[in-house]
């Protein structure tokens, strides 16, 4: 019996020795398989690219570009088979592997350039036709050598041993037939279909949305003195407000309150913040946002004193560029001569800069 991992030659010549009718059997089978054609040169073989490449493209709003980008491949007849995107509203960036019929690539990156600010660039086309036709001359010559194998099989007079040695042969060769199929498949693929991997960049400087610097406004307010000591004890006013944050409702407030009969004018400038409840929406909300706050600044009631203050109020309604609010602060105006409580209630409307 063979015990050989030898391909059919030897198997052949064991059975031609043995004298298990092998005698027979055409030389041919045993001889080595030649090729089926003579393999050209490569002017003769049909040009079969593989186009790849890689691209940086800076856009002033990385969103957009993706979603043009994204129905630009879809009109082309590509696909996109990655996408990824990543940042905030400062900055943002992207990155698409797209697949595109290659005819489609150079129109496609002119149009590009135009989207946006091309950085980075480069294509490639590989000439894979000879490993095509490599491919294919080997696929042809294991089917043949498949096919000698099973006619070596159906043969009378085979022991044990050449059955199972023959068909550990085929379950091989069909292996490599599969392999090669397999790369074969996937290099006509990335024939079909060119390969190119976008990286999408916010431009420098560029906005991609607009954010206020600070908010601007105008209030009214009155001045309650819990004590009036002969002197008016409601007084109307207005002023300005300049907001700086809208998430601490950081600002600075100026409340005018002309004069009346013998009274002089008077003044209370407050910078301060506020802070907003995450139980009663954060400060997000639309309409209603309460908060809680210190103020601290200088005030002047017939004389200069320090204030200080506690602040309550609610946000009316809240948009991006326009707030309208109310308030009521607990004050007190420390002079000289002492301390003065009093009540300082307002509204104001801001917008944003």
């Amino acid at each position: 019996m063979l015990h050989t991992p030898q391909l059919l030659s030897r198997i052949v010549a064991a059975m031609i020795l043995g004298g298990c009718g092998g005698a027979r059997i055409s030389n041919a089978v045993a001889a080595p398989i030649q090729p089926a054609e003579t393999t050209p040169d490569a002017a003769q073989l049909e040009e079969r690219l593989v186009v790849e490449g890689e691209i940086a493209i800076a856009v002033d709003e990385v969103p957009r570009a993706v979603d043009a980008i994204r129905k630009r491949v879809h009109e082309a007849g590509g696909r996109i088979v990655r996408e990824g995107m990543r940042g905030g509203t400062r900055a943002w960036s992207a990155a698409m592997k797209v697949r595109l019929p290659p005819q489609q690539v150079t129109a496609f990156v002119d149009w590009l350039d135009q989207t946006g600010e091309i950085e980075r660039k480069e294509i490639r086309a590989d000439d894979v036709s000879r490993t095509l036709f490599d491919q294919a001359i080997a696929l042809e010559n294991l089917e043949l050598t498949l096919a000698r194998l099973r006619k070596l099989l159906e043969r009378d007079g085979l022991v044990t041993a050449d059955i199972l040695e023959i068909e550990k042969e085929m379950t091989r060769v069909r292996g490599e037939i599969e392999r090669i199929k397999g790369e074969r498949r996937w290099l006509e693929d990335r024939v079909a279909y060119a390969t190119l991997e976008i990286e999408v960049d916010r431009r420098q400087g560029a906005v991609l949305r607009p954010e206020a610097k600070f908010y601007p406004g105008v209030r009214g307010s009155s001045l309650i003195l819990l004590d009036p000591d002969g002197r008016k004890r409601v007084r109307f006013g207005a002023g300005g407000v300049v907001q700086f944050s809208r998430e601490l409702r950081s600002s600075l407030e100026i409340d005018v309150f002309p004069e009346t009969g013998d009274e002089s004018s008077a003044l209370i400038a407050t910078l301060g913040a506020a802070a907003y409840s995450d139980f009663l929406g954060g400060g997000r909300r639309c309409f209603l946002n309460p908060f809680l706050g210190l103020r601290a600044g200088y005030g002047y009631l017939g004389e200069s004193a320090f204030v200080a203050a506690a602040d309550i109020g609610v946000e009316l309604y809240k948009h991006q560029y326009v707030m309208v609010d109310t308030s009521l602060r607990i004050t007190a105006l420390v002079d000289g001569d002492g301390a003065e409580a009093g009540l300082v209630a307002g509204a104001g409307l801001v917008v944003a800069f």
